[in-house]
């Protein structure tokens, strides 16, 4: 059987395993922070800044953005190798919870796996320090991961959709820049035996690039309280929970391995301001408007944004206009 990944939802990151703080730096702008001009403590009051935090190897690992009036607009956290290589940054609320968060490097699963499903062994691509973005819905739940090249080159996307319960719906993988979607995955979660069982009985299909049914499967998966063989943290990677998923699977939990009822696939739902209604696979957003492609299509189309009254994600959320999120403080 292929192997599968299941994402879980994104707990707050073990931010406290960050650098200890030994000292503070204020700088004017990011291009001072670049630049290594500081500014004395004194000089900041009643003006916009950077606080700085670095650890006991003159690393920066917390840069907070202060408003002229005092508030903090944004936090990021830094971390490192051994060597003092930077490896992750991430933006994150005052309830430390992430909001995106940038891994860079070959080694990161999510991207592993990508390549092993897409490229042949010999690609002449290289990935040495590349970038896995990861974008994360209210702190709490991975809605996108992009990866891209050290030369800025992005060649992959994994979107990821969940019901109203948090429980996730649908995997798309797409190749980029084309943004043809290469692999997918829709997930139903049995809850009436998560609720008498106390565990989920998950079923999963699994669809090509030609839209195709590859295989179906329902893993019985296990009890949180037997999840966890060895306690946190297993490794230095925060997301290696994809790895303990992929582990149950492999110990035989499948329990249908058939064929069963294909769910019915939905697309994305764009309304235009004349009242037209199209059915549209939804790829992202730029600045000249909303890139989609049609059911059947290989091209990508870009439709302004004056033009579209709104777009509605194939599992009911609002994507366009922009809902509007209050940030926890």
């Amino acid at each position: 059987m292929t192997q599968i990944i299941i994402p879980l939802m994104l707990l707050s990151f073990l931010i406290g395993q960050s650098d200890d703080v030994s000292y503070v730096r204020y700088f004017k702008d990011n291009h001072n922070f670049l630049s290594n001009l500081s500014m004395m403590s004194t000089s900041r009051r009643g003006v916009s800044h950077l606080t700085v935090s670095y650890n006991d190897r003159d690393l920066p690992v917390k840069i907070e953005r202060i408003t002229a009036k005092g508030t903090t607009e944004k936090q990021e956290i830094l971390k490192y190798n051994d060597t003092g290589k930077l490896i992750e940054r991430g933006e994150y609320t005052g309830k430390w919870k992430y909001l995106s968060l940038t891994v860079i490097g070959d080694s990161e699963p999510w991207s592993q796996e990508f390549r092993a499903w897409r490229f042949p062994r010999n690609e002449p691509l290289t990935f040495t320090d590349q970038r896995t973005y990861f974008t994360i819905q209210d702190g709490t739940l991975i809605s996108k991961i992009v990866f891209e090249t050290v030369d800025g080159q992005k060649y992959g996307q994994v979107e990821l959709d969940y019901d109203y319960l948090g429980s996730l719906k649908e995997e798309r993988w797409r190749d980029l820049p084309s943004a043809r979607i290469i692999r997918r995955f829709k997930y139903k979660f049995d809850l009436m035996t998560e609720f008498i069982q106390s565990h989920a009985v998950v079923q999963i299909w699994e669809f090509g690039h030609d839209g195709k049914l590859i295989s179906h499967v329902a893993i019985d998966q296990a009890p949180s309280d037997q999840l966890y063989k060895t306690p946190p943290p297993r490794s230095h990677n925060t997301l290696d929970e994809v790895d303990i998923i992929a582990r149950e699977i492999k110990e035989s939990r499948i329990i249908v391995p058939h064929g069963g009822i294909i769910p019915r696939t939905t697309w994305d739902q764009l309304i235009m301001v004349t009242g037209d209604r199209l059915s549209v696979d939804f790829v992202n957003m730029t600045d000249n408007g909303i890139k989609f492609r049609m059911e059947s299509e290989r091209d990508i189309l870009t439709i302004p944004f004056h033009r579209v009254r709104s777009l509605t994600s194939r599992v009911g959320d609002v994507i366009y206009p922009k809902p509007i999120h209050i940030k926890s403080k």
